[in-house]
């Protein structure tokens, strides 16, 4: 897994011109909603339900993927961008 600014946006615009789909995404990854580049790996932790214990987890969109899925959405906010 490469977390590459640079490189996840120029992946996700290659793959969006070569299968001819919308580019969704922040030209530049920064979301519009939270700020934070959708690109950069994020540490984040909620509260599991169950047990009650803390638990940390990592948010952003690698460069593999970003060369491999249309990209709708914020990973950190969640926020929407196809509406």
């Amino acid at each position: 897994m490469t977390f590459d600014v640079e490189k996840a946006v120029e992946a996700q615009k290659k793959l969006c011109d070569e299968k001819g789909l919308p580019h969704f995404a922040p030209r530049f990854g920064t979301c519009y909603n939270c700020r934070t580049n959708i690109y950069e790996e994020k540490q984040k932790t909620r509260k599991d339900f169950l047990s009650g214990e803390n638990v940390s987890y990592m948010t952003g969109i690698t460069v593999e993927k970003a060369a491999s899925e249309l990209i709708t959405g914020c990973p950190h906010c969640n926020r929407t961008y196809c509406d």
